[in-house]
């Protein structure tokens, strides 16, 4: 048996459970603002707190809703 991190979230509904939103709105972020998670192999979604607790930050962090920040790049 395969040994899972307590940091990962396999599946959409532990996604959506842990960010607290609907699968749809997850849906959608993944699609137009870089929410961390993707699908893998048997089109499971897969993602992890540390993640989506540093994707969150960076909204936060974000002054210009209208303009969500590319993960990986940073602010001028």
């Amino acid at each position: 048996m395969i040994k899972r991190s307590d940091d990962a979230l396999q599946g959409m509904e532990e996604i959506r459970s842990y960010a607290n939103r609907s699968e749809s709105t997850i849906i959608d972020w993944i699609l137009k603002r870089g929410f961390p998670a993707s699908k893998i192999g048997g089109g499971i979604w897969e993602s992890s707190r540390t993640a989506i607790d540093k994707w969150k930050l960076a909204q936060v962090e974000n002054d210009d809703p209208e303009n969500p920040p590319i993960p990986g790049k940073k602010k001028n």
